[in-house]
């Protein structure tokens, strides 16, 4: 069995600064509470890239504001996982490369062109690429919304998802109960298993 690691869901969580229990007085930016997080403890999930594709230059500062041993679980960028997106998320070069689209409150991965996708795929990887030199990522997370049920187009989503990530490890929770009804139990497992 491989090390256990404990942290929180983003060092930057609104209640855990809210408390006034854990961070100092002194930790008043971004930058001080994830050195003073890193310094208690050694794996935090990223929970902002859910919302975003953080530019490689801020994964480069997360990178530089951690010891070494320390590691990031980043969790997907919504779109990816079947959520709704609004356009105003996206690099602007994406959204200009929207065109009508653009003016819609919400976008979801059906919506977009297969170069449109590969291009905010590419965003994605570049945005992990200073924690891997640094080897610094544990995982990707795919959190996977509550209308993402147990079928054969999810199943090729899912397996899409891990070949473009090949390479990093791939983590999945899902958020329907289906996937481990009796009925798909087994071949959720086996099927988590054959990606590894």
């Amino acid at each position: 069995m491989g090390d256990i690691r404990i942290g929180t869901a983003s060092w930057s969580d609104k209640s855990l600064i809210d408390s006034g229990l854990f961070y100092p007085k002194t930790a008043k930016t971004p930058e001080a509470r994830l050195r003073y997080y890193a310094s208690q403890f050694s794996f935090v999930e990223v929970d902002s890239s859910y919302y975003a594709i953080p530019a490689p230059q801020v994964a480069q500062e997360w990178v530089e504001r951690t010891p070494d041993g320390f590691v990031f679980e980043i969790k997907a960028f919504r779109l990816f996982t079947q959520h709704q997106t609004a356009p105003i998320v996206l690099f602007k070069d994406i959204r200009d490369a929207l065109g009508p689209l653009a003016g819609k409150k919400n976008l979801y991965y059906g919506d977009f062109l297969p170069e449109v996708l590969d291009e905010m795929w590419r965003s994605f990887r570049l945005a992990l690429e200073p924690l891997d030199k640094a080897g610094k990522p544990r995982a990707v997370l795919f959190q996977f919304p509550p209308w993402f049920y147990y079928r054969h187009s999810n199943l090729q989503h899912i397996t899409k998802c891990a070949e473009i990530l090949d390479g990093y490890q791939f983590a999945i929770e899902f958020r329907n109960r289906t996937w481990l009804a009796d009925e798909h139990r087994d071949n959720t497992i086996a099927f988590e298993r054959d990606l590894g």
